[in-house]
């Protein structure tokens, strides 16, 4: 891994280097070597390395660098990153790629980095926003360090230790990290997805405080933007499941229940303006028979809801 932060004590006193020169970078090198007698911080090994890419690359990659998020990921800093898009229209394609080479190991160092301190969100803007960053060996070792982690929950619930897993695993119940795996390959993490889900149908017999915290998983895994239309409608009919679950005592409405209040809500206000409107022409005597209308619609609503 390339120590990059080194250069930042380099440039302390030299604010001014330029990589491309051979002067410059024996500059750096004198500098860090005698930081490296009074910190114990500083390894000679770390120097030699950045001493030997410096040499080997120079400046070249200084354009890639100056982005703020892509100096984040390959200078291991524990800081999240945003989803500002980066614009690699002027840079050749060789260069990206050599960058990714370069620097394969720090970036997957950051991407691991993510997984451990749940920043789902960074994880996401790198394999969206970053992609030439990602190479083969490097997606190929996330998507299975992703894949432990979703047959960790399979197994927690298969093995009914899942009321001590949610609470000491907060990402099998966090909505990000399902829709972080989506961003990442769908088609990918589909099966683990549609596995979750079955686990749980078949383990739904249960208290119902332990239903909550399966209704945990369920309700975020729902968030994952399945590749299969029909784990995509599984998940979206089990959400209202999931939540009843997670929130045994309170009723939860669903989209039909909203969209018929919403009709009587409607059909309630005409009336009122129709009941105006007969008063204010003196027609008092339609008041009476539209307040009886009034009284049996709103039987019909309360029989309708009681069904529901």
């Amino acid at each position: 891994m390339i120590q990059l932060n080194l250069l930042d004590l380099a440039q302390k006193q030299f604010p001014n280097l330029n990589f491309d020169l051979d002067d410059d970078i024996i500059k750096i090198e004198k500098i860090l070597k005698a930081e490296a007698k009074l910190n114990p911080q500083v390894k000679i090994n770390d120097i030699e390395n950045l001493i030997t890419f410096l040499r080997n690359y120079r400046g070249r990659f200084i354009p890639i660098l100056k982005n703020k998020n892509i100096s984040t990921i390959v200078t291991g800093k524990e800081a999240t990153i945003n989803f500002a898009r980066f614009d690699p229209e002027n840079i050749p394609a060789e260069t990206l790629h050599d960058f990714e080479e370069a620097f394969s190991s720090n970036i997957l160092e950051y991407l691991r980095q993510c997984i451990r301190n749940n920043k789902w969100n960074s994880l996401r803007s790198i394999f969206m926003n970053y992609t030439f960053l990602v190479g083969d060996a490097t997606r190929d070792e996330i998507y299975q360090i992703l894949k432990l982690k979703n047959q960790a929950i399979i197994s927690a619930i298969y093995n009914n230790q899942f009321v001590d897993y949610v609470k000491n695993n907060s990402y099998c119940a966090d909505i990000q990290y399902y829709s972080m795996l989506s961003t990442i390959d769908q088609h990918f993490f589909d099966d683990d997805i549609l596995a979750i889900n079955n686990i749980i149908c078949e383990k739904q017999k249960t208290t119902v405080h332990n239903k909550v915290f399966l209704g945990k998983i369920l309700y975020a895994a729902s968030y994952f933007n399945a590749y299969t239309e029909s784990l995509k409608e599984t998940l979206e009919n089990n959400q209202q499941i999931a939540l009843q679950w997670v929130y045994p005592n309170e009723t939860i409405s669903n989209s039909s229940s909203t969209s018929s209040t919403t009709m009587t809500a409607i059909v309630i206000s005409i009336i009122v303006v129709v009941i105006i409107i007969a008063v204010a022409s003196g027609a008092t005597g339609a008041v009476t028979p539209i307040i009886l209308c009034i009284g049996l619609i709103a039987r019909l609503i309360n029989a309708i809801n009681s069904r529901r």
